[in-house]
């Protein structure tokens, strides 16, 4: 039985706290989606670079559909589902590597941003050159605030953190 990707979607909603009321919520949900994605969860979900970092149109459609246009059936059809062991341990370890960063939408864009840049454009990026190489496509958060090179070289960590402790 094939499952609807946007009742798995709806699910990941709830267990990871996401929204799509505003500008915050809807960058943390992509955020944490390509995050997910790009640490092995299989979601389907094609990003593209976009002014805030990785962006998924299709996540957008589908996040509309399980999270306002059908939200009760959505709601309802992502509560007859459980994670196997696996995945929630998989899950556990996401949110205790990633720790309140998943709750920082600014934190949260430049981790996405940070690793969408290392694994399309510069993916053998060395932590002494990851700022100055990430700068080339990335300068300020959606706020417009600037990006240091210090939280650039801090999130290039984060991401090593987070990969390690997928791998176990």
């Amino acid at each position: 039985m094939a499952v609807d990707t946007k009742v798995i979607l709806r699910k990941l909603v709830d267990v990871f706290g996401l929204g799509r009321a505003d500008t915050e919520e809807r960058l943390r949900l992509q955020k944490t989606i390509y995050l997910l994605q790009a640490h092995g969860v299989r979601l389907g979900y094609g990003f593209s670079w976009y002014k805030y970092g990785p962006y998924s149109q299709e996540l957008v459609y589908d996040a509309y559909r399980a999270l306002c246009a059908e939200e009760a059936e959505y709601k309802r059809k992502a509560g007859t589902i459980t994670f196997n062991e696996s995945t929630r341990q998989r899950f556990e370890k996401f949110r205790s590597a990633l720790g309140d960063v998943l709750k920082d939408p600014k934190e949260l864009e430049l981790l996405a941003s940070l690793s969408f840049v290392c694994k399309v454009w510069h993916p053998d990026a060395q932590r002494p050159d990851v700022a100055r190489l990430f700068k080339t496509h990335k300068k300020c958060f959606y706020d417009r605030s600037p990006i240091s090179d210090e939280a650039v070289r801090k999130a290039y960590d984060k991401l090593g953190e987070l990969k390690k402790a997928l791998a176990n």
